[in-house]
């Protein structure tokens, strides 16, 4: 059972329009987003990734609340956590378009921030930092 808190920023008809959109199994589709959020928290920490790409990526926080970081990272980054965790393609880029949809839906970010050589990432911190 994916633990729900892992998909708080994420809105559910987000989920539910890119898994048809790409046609991959919602289900799968949330477990992997849960996956990739239950990575980051763990391996090195939400806090010490977001360090480390704001010192390897110009304008890498786009806005940040208390329980979320909305992100632009490069591409090479998601490639990185396809492998580790195993998905295949057609996952990986619906997981990709699910964290740029929800950075595009974010009120207080700029769709243009995002710019041409980055790619939309969400972090979410644990309740407990």
């Amino acid at each position: 059972m994916t633990d729900p808190a892992l998909l708080e920023p994420f809105d559910d008809k987000v989920v539910r329009g890119v898994a048809e959109a790409n046609r991959v199994d919602e289900e799968q589709l949330r477990s992997a987003l849960a996956d990739h959020q239950r990575t980051m928290r763990e391996n090195p920490g939400v806090e010490d990734l977001v360090y480390e790409w704001r010192k390897r990526f110009d304008d890498a926080v786009l806005h940040r609340t208390p329980e979320t970081f909305f992100m632009a990272v490069r591409e090479s980054v998601w490639e990185e956590y396809g492998t580790h965790l195993g998905l295949d393609d057609y996952l990986l880029a619906a997981v990709v378009a699910v964290h740029q949809e929800q950075v595009l839906r974010e009120t207080a970010v700029e769709s243009s921030a995002i710019g041409d050589n980055a790619v939309a990432l969400v972090v979410s911190r644990p309740s407990s930092q």
